[in-house]
């Protein structure tokens, strides 16, 4: 009696029961593994286990069977490990990334009590339902990661990720005496564009000009939103003629283009200051001497590139 309900419970539990005799062939399944996959009792008993799951590795899985039958230890095969051991499907297609059931494994050592025959018990768990959260999980860190580093209106650096930056690039630059310059500008008369079209037209120009700009800059250039219509831009490698002639080339390019759509078309300008990287400066004296030369050129009528020097700013 207590043999018949034993084999009944084994037949209903919420997990695959598969027994292996010791040269893989399959002794014994539950329902589980019938239901999941598709094969009937005449299919799977007295079959090979690797003819009827091709996608187990056999060298990898009778390693693990052998040190499981020789120690007489539990092994634990997590999905995080191997996402599955045999292909079943998803019980629910909750998302459309996973197809097959993420499994926890364990493979367990028996004996019979009457021939000492070894078996390998494999135990299979469904965890699809743990991967998914984890998944999510990984997916919302991601997003607060890239929240972390990033301006939510222009989608650009924000400026405390950048700063962090700008420490790295000063490093690079100073161990392999390489130039850097650092070029930041405004969008002149922000507030009056703001107040004249809205702040829903503002945000539109600030998304605008900040992908436009990205466009018109290297790879290899960092580009942030320093805060309100400020923006700041390390320039790696970069001479301050350099830094000077790419500040231009994006006060010209931006000046050509309509970011307000409005009758008759609305062009803005921008000012801007650049500084050279020396090697007793700081990043704050970097972003600092970016600052005054940016003042600068909005003092001398805007709509131009400053470069920081000290006499200019003594003036």
């Amino acid at each position: 009696m207590i043999s018949s309900i034993l084999v009944s419970m084994v037949q209903h539990l919420p997990g695959g029961v598969l027994l292996l005799n010791s040269h893989c062939q399959i002794s014994y399944a539950n329902s589980f593994i019938y239901r999941y996959s598709e094969l009937t009792e005449r299919e799977l008993v007295g079959k090979s286990f690797f003819s009827l799951f091709p996608e187990v590795p056999k060298a990898w899985f009778n390693r693990k069977m052998q040190s499981v039958l020789t120690s007489q230890q539990t092994e634990q095969i997590s999905w995080q490990q191997r996402l599955y051991l045999l292909k079943f499907p998803r019980q629910q297609h909750l998302d459309q990334t996973q197809v097959y059931m993420a499994q926890n494994c364990t493979l367990i050592a028996l004996r019979h009590p009457q021939t000492h025959e070894q078996f390998l018990c494999l135990w299979i768990q469904d965890a699809s339902e743990q991967a998914r959260y984890h998944a999510k999980l990984l997916m919302t860190q991601q997003q607060l990661k890239i929240h972390d580093r990033q301006d939510s209106l222009t989608g650009l650096m924000n400026r405390q990720f950048w700063q962090q930056q700008l420490l790295l690039e000063i490093a690079r630059a100073e161990r392999y005496e390489r130039p850097l310059s650092l070029m930041m500008f405004d969008i002149d008369q922000f507030k009056h564009l703001n107040d004249q079209y809205g702040h829903k037209a503002a945000d539109i120009l600030l998304q605008s000009l900040a992908r436009h700009c990205a466009g018109l800059l290297r790879d290899n250039d960092l580009l942030a939103r320093f805060g309100g219509a400020s923006f700041a831009v390390v320039l790696p490698d970069t001479t301050l003629n350099g830094a000077i002639e790419v500040a231009n080339r994006v006060r010209l390019q931006l000046s050509e283009q309509a970011f307000i759509e409005h009758e008759p078309k609305v062009r803005v300008t921008i000012s801007a200051g650049v500084s050279l990287h020396q090697m007793s400066n700081s990043a704050d004296e970097l972003i600092l001497q970016a600052d005054q030369a940016l003042y600068q050129a909005k003092r001398a009528g805007r709509n131009q590139v400053s470069i920081w020097n000290t006499a200019a700013i003594a003036s």
